[in-house]
């Protein structure tokens, strides 16, 4: 295979493990906000925003996304430039 098709295939790996895990994590935003809102329904907590909990969620799972998918594309990038020497 040649260089630039290996770098290729990492950079869109990266991008897939980035996008994976900004979404596990943004879910489990989503996740959170609706067991706090059922909980303040049933009386057993305060009523909180979508902003208080997924701002901080989507945040979270940016940076999250991008040192993972950005770590896997580097690597990957790494091990294509080494494979494409030989």
């Amino acid at each position: 295979m040649r260089r630039r098709v290996l770098v290729v295939i990492a950079l869109t790996i990266g991008f897939v493990v980035f996008c994976g895990v900004q979404d596990r994590i943004t879910a489990a935003g989503a996740r959170r906000y609706v067991a706090l809102q059922r909980a303040a329904a049933a009386g057993k907590g305060a009523a909180v925003t979508v902003d208080d909990i997924m701002q901080p969620a989507i945040d979270r799972s940016v940076r999250t996304g991008l040192a993972w998918g950005g770590g896997v594309a580097a690597a990957g990038v790494a091990v294509a430039l080494i494979a494409g020497r030989r």
